[in-house]
């Protein structure tokens, strides 16, 4: 029988926040001054997704089809307000302030809208065929290159469900899959596209500037990916497998080519290159033990190679951030490019940096590759133990090969400035003859400068082994509950990051400082560290 199915799902979010914050000062015995400011932030985001699906299976042919409209409206409107000079500490509100030094506000709008079709045909539930094709608009695109088609296709085969392949009784589950697709990427900030002004004031008089160079061409960034793999299960599915091998290459990155600073302006952003992320998954799940003690265990191993194949002018992106990451053709984005340190001289107490291009001057010519941040495996174990009414969960991951640059010890282990020192600096450099890795000491501003430089002095391996959830549980018994008049009840306790195996100095070796940048990579500089956190909790049902 065919069935066909409409759903609709509408969502509306608001976010309002607002932040007061005064700093008073005596002045002149029971006089106060003060200053003061108020930000008020306001947040609004609109989903919608609307699909109709029809469904029919006649004979050993089964069909779907799926249409849909989906859109998403994201609003912000914020305003800031600075006061000053406070007659007393009571009056906390910007009224009360004598002098309104500043005041702005800003306002932005974005969105974006999907046109989705998909058909699924499988034949015997052993051929499996989808194509898939949508349609989207940004508005963080301007009109000519607004909307971008990114059609996909999959094929799968079952083959353990063949006839000749019956006979095989350990055999539970065997099936092929590949497919191709494009997705597309609009992940910048509105109206880049554009011509922006911002305004200003000169001598008292208000005035209008160019604030970004308008780039009309920009348009989505495309992904094209081709996958294969397959599935195998064995004795009813006690050890399942999944293996995949991956390609992607992305072109149109959206990227902030550099521009002479003659320009007044120091980037641009455009779609200026493309790179390649290739590499194999695995995933493998397995029933250890059943019964009245159970334990089940799940793994999965992925090892990815990137590699940036073009880019504007094969001019590369340099000194990005705190590491001095590099974006390069032929390399990995985000490689930490610098000079290369090869210790502290016994005779001067001085770093000595390699001179790569061998003219017996140390200068920016001899930066050299010095790190990569992409790790060669990343992966994790989950062991889950049950018996009767206790379960155990412990889930451990791990990242095997990366490098982090310690943008803390440059400061840490310079001895200069106001920052406490770690307590490797005892161990400086003091007489000629002292074999050490710290530095000298010294009032030389030049030498200083040139001893904390940004080296491989403080690229460090990044791989670990973190606990990072353990949780302990007892469901109470029917029997038991039925006595109470409870539907279910589960007590628990589960802890969060608590052990970390590594070698790396910092605090933690699963940071970055500048959050989630596409090309500032592996870098820590006096970040906070995840927390560790233990919760208890109970679940109960009537």
């Amino acid at each position: 029988m065919p069935h066909l199915t409409f759903s609709t799902k509408w969502g509306v979010d608001f976010l309002n926040f607002r932040e007061h914050a005064f700093e008073y000062n005596t002045v002149q015995g029971a006089k106060y001054n003060g200053l003061g400011f108020e930000t008020y932030t306001n947040v609004m985001n609109i989903v919608s997704n609307n699909f109709l699906k029809y469904n029919n299976t006649f004979g050993k042919h089964n069909v779907e089809i799926l249409g849909g409209y989906s859109f998403e409206k994201y609003q912000t409107r914020s305003s800031f307000i600075r006061g000053q000079d406070y007659a007393d500490e009571s009056l906390e509100y910007l009224n009360s302030a004598a002098t309104i030094v500043s005041a702005s506000s800003d306002a932005s709008d974005s969105g974006i809208r999907s046109f989705i079709g998909r058909l699924n045909y499988s034949y015997n539930s052993r051929y499996i065929v989808s194509f898939s094709g949508r349609f989207d608009s940004s508005s963080k695109f301007g009109e000519n290159n607004r909307t971008g088609f990114f059609p996909s296709a999959s094929l799968a085969w079952r083959i353990g469900e063949e006839e000749f392949m019956k006979s095989i009784s350990q055999l539970s589950e065997l099936k092929l899959r590949t497919s191709y697709g494009l997705t597309g990427n609009d992940d910048i900030p509105p109206f880049l596209y554009a011509e922006l002004y911002g305004v200003t004031s000169y001598q008292g008089k208000s005035g209008i500037y160019p604030s970004s160079i308008p780039n009309p061409d920009l348009k989505w960034e495309s992904t094209a990916q081709f996958d294969i793999g397959f599935d195998l299960g064995l004795f009813k599915n006690r050890i399942f497998l999944s293996v995949d091998y991956y390609n992607k290459k992305t072109n149109g990155l959206l990227l902030d080519r550099p521009l002479p600073l003659s320009s007044g302006f120091s980037s641009i952003t455009e779609n200026i290159g493309s790179v390649e992320n290739k590499g194999f998954e695995f995933t493998l799940s397995t029933n250890n033990l059943t019964g009245d003690f159970t334990w089940n265990t799940q793994l999965n191993i992925s090892a990815n190679r990137n590699k940036v194949l073009k880019l504007y002018n094969h001019q590369p992106i340099d000194d990005i951030g705190r590491g001095s990451n590099r974006v390069q053709e032929g390399e990995p984005i985000g490689i930490f490019y610098s000079y290369k340190w090869l210790g502290v001289d016994p005779s001067t107490g001085d770093v000595v940096y390699s001179d790569t291009d061998h003219n017996g001057t140390i200068n920016t010519d001899d930066r050299t590759k010095i790190g990569n941040p992409h790790p060669d495996f990343i992966g994790g174990i989950t062991n889950t133990f049950r018996y009767k009414g206790f379960d155990l969960s412990v889930l451990l991951q791990f990242t095997y090969g990366n490098d982090i640059f310690n943008g803390s010890r440059l400061y840490l282990e310079s001895l200069q400035g106001g920052d406490n020192q770690l307590e490797a600096v005892v161990n400086r450099w003091k007489k000629p003859g002292d074999i050490t890795n710290i530095p000298r000491a010294t009032s030389d501003a030049v030498k200083a400068a040139e001893n904390k430089r940004v080296s491989s002095r403080f690229i460090e391996d990044g791989s670990y082994l973190r606990i990072k959830n353990v949780t302990l549980g007892y469901t109470f018994s029917n029997n038991f509950l039925k006595k109470i008049k409870i539907s279910s009840l589960r007590i628990y306790a589960t802890s969060q990051n608590l052990y970390t195996f590594t070698y790396y100095s910092g605090l933690d070796p699963e940071v970055n400082y500048a959050g989630n940048d596409n090309t500032i990579i592996g870098t820590d500089f006096f970040t906070y560290p995840q927390s560790r956190s233990y919760n208890f909790g109970i679940n109960l049902k009537f």
